[in-house]
């Protein structure tokens, strides 16, 4: 506290939200820098105001007309002064002690024990570094308002491509990852769940970045973590379609160490997974959503197991005690689902008792045929878009338990595939938590491209959940870190609950939008001009937002960027 800069400006009024500094002739003050004051309280005593730099000004002072500048600075005719100025926010009082700072008293550099208590860090029970300050020390959030102690999720908002928000994403699941001991409690059982929707930038977390060099590793060693590679990652890709009876990962870049995954008939039965081949927003405005309810309870009524048919069902009349074992006697003419192509064809059947069939089994009830058969089209048109993610057979479905980070490739599904994908795999998740109870260990979902799944406007299946993630996810221990280009286009309730929000670079009219109202006016300004790199945090136990620089990864984000240094010979003979 003795790096003096400045004085309180006297020619402003100070407030308990801000104030001015005429800085000194030998000193600096640049954006972001941290600030403390002294003040003494008649009757009470010291109490130290800290602050951080919002901007900063220069003018001459003696200067009233703009050709005084010349004369100032080359003529040599005109007597004036340079002056500094920065205006500060303030972000601490300790003790509480609500006063504005006086006028004239001493400003000088928070530094050491002063950074931490302006950054609350002395007061953060788990803090945990999200990047660096301009003066390169670790900027932190309290853990505990993202992993459901006392708030949950995170919101990143940003231009597509400049914001670099799934980079700071990665980042800080890299952090919260490499750093148990501040994770504490279930730390080694933390399981990441992140969909690579575009690209398969995602598809290398393994692999160390061949542009990494050492000035970017004294940043990562700053925030207390080894630079390198995530060291647990499973990465899984959709069965590639047409894969003739042999099921192999639809991914083109990565061709090693990537599983396979879909669902058998018996699986999207059971789980209910039809409700997610209907997640347009508009199918909620006709009775699609009645239709589809009915014939998901149906299914699950009547679907009974064929014996040496793993996955495959025969819809059946139930007996007095429902579908207890395997059915072994299967007629070729039965209503058997092997595939998505013979559930779309059964339920075209089912849904039209004019057609010849039994009559027990019409599943249509009260509804106007045109609905029916809207229905049956939405079925066509999923066949041929996500069909070849149901199929009997062995299970293969996605091993959480595997890695800690487990990566889904989408990016080459159809957007009602990707939907339905993030739908199931949210919904198994969150049943998984709900059965347990349990709020650990926790279970992180990384989500790009937001607002396509949960939108403003409009309803489905699938904003349902992730409404019902954001509100109660934190207490059962799921956490959503949420990425999309506006904030403005997801739905409010996600929003809302989201406890620690970051923006990059930000459209100019994005961030006058009310969804950045946790922003300060300078910074909506700069958040218009911000580098890939640098992110504007919000967090609860800070009551300003602070503008921090992430490190260049160490893990590779495309194939080219890939470090074949370590890689073994092929040519060499064991």
């Amino acid at each position: 506290m003795t790096d003096r800069v400045g004085r309180v400006l006297g020619t402003q009024r100070s407030s308990t939200r801000e104030f001015q500094v005429l800085i000194d002739d030998d000193a600096y003050l640049q954006l972001d820098d941290l600030v403390v004051v002294p003040i003494e309280v008649p009757g009470f005593g010291e109490v130290d105001t800290y602050g951080i730099v919002t901007e900063a000004e220069a003018e001459y002072e003696g200067a009233s007309f703009a050709t005084d500048t010349r004369r100032i600075a080359e003529e040599g005719t005109l007597p004036a002064e340079t002056v500094r100025t920065a205006e500060v926010a303030i972000t601490r009082v300790d003790p509480e002690v609500w006063v504005s700072p006086n006028p004239g008293v001493s400003v000088s550099r928070a530094t050491g024990d002063a950074r931490d208590k302006a950054l609350y860090a002395d007061d953060m029970r788990r803090p945990l570094p999200v990047g660096v300050g301009r003066d390169g020390e670790p900027v932190f959030v309290d853990l505990d308002f993202f992993d459901g102690r006392k708030g949950g999720h995170m919101s990143i908002s940003g231009i597509s491509g400049v914001a670099t928000k799934t980079s700071f994403a990665l980042f800080f699941l890299r952090l919260l990852t490499g750093r148990p001991e501040i994770v504490g409690e279930g730390a080694n059982n933390l399981r990441v769940l992140v969909f690579n929707v575009k690209g398969e930038d995602l598809l290398w977390l393994d692999k160390p970045n061949a542009l990494f060099d050492e000035s970017d590793r004294a940043v990562w060693d700053a925030l207390g973590v080894e630079p390198g590679p995530f060291p647990s990652v499973g990465f899984w890709a959709p069965a590639r379609q047409g894969g003739g009876g042999v099921v192999t990962p639809d991914a083109s870049g990565r061709m090693t160490d990537i599983n396979p995954f879909r669902w058998t008939p018996r699986e999207f039965v059971d789980e209910g997974l039809l409700r997610f081949l209907f997640t347009d927003a508009s199918d909620t405005r006709n009775q699609l959503s009645f239709v589809e309810e009915r014939v998901r309870s149906q299914l699950r009524r009547w679907a009974a197991d064929i014996a040496g048919e793993p996955g495959a069902v025969v819809l059946r009349q139930p007996g007095p005690g429902g579908h207890r074992e395997a059915v072994s006697n299967v007629a070729a003419d039965e209503l058997i689902i092997r595939d998505f192509s013979d559930l779309v064809s059964v339920l075209e059947r089912l849904l039209d008792p004019g057609d010849g069939s039994d009559p027990d089994l019409a599943w249509t009830g009260r509804v106007q045929s045109g609905t029916v058969a809207a229905f049956v089209r939405r079925l066509y048109a999923a066949q041929t878009r996500l069909g070849h993610l149901i199929a009997a057979g062995e299970s293969i479905r996605i091993d959480r338990q595997r890695a800690q980070v487990s990566v889904v490739a989408i990016q080459n599904l159809h957007d009602l595939a990707q939907r339905f994908v993030v739908g199931a795999l949210l919904q198994e998740v969150f049943d998984e938590k709900e059965e347990s109870g349990q709020r650990l260990p926790l279970s992180v979902v990384v989500l790009d491209e937001l607002n396509k799944y949960a939108p403003r406007e409009g309803s489905s299946p699938l904003k349902e959940m992730l409404i019902d993630i954001a509100q109660r996810g934190r207490s059962l221990g799921v956490l959503l870190v949420g990425a999309q280009q506006s904030a403005s286009r997801v739905a409010q309730e996600v929003m809302e609950n989201a406890a620690i929000r970051v923006a990059g670079r930000l459209d100019a009219a994005e961030a006058e939008r009310s969804e950045y109202g946790w922003m300060l006016p300078s910074t909506r300004a700069r958040a218009r001009l911000l580098k890939p790199g640098t992110m504007v945090v919000s967090q609860p136990a800070i009551p300003v937002p602070l503008v921090v620089n992430f490190p260049f990864p160490p893990w590779a984000t495309r194939a080219e960027e890939v470090d074949h240094t370590d890689d073994p010979d092929p040519f060499d003979v064991v």
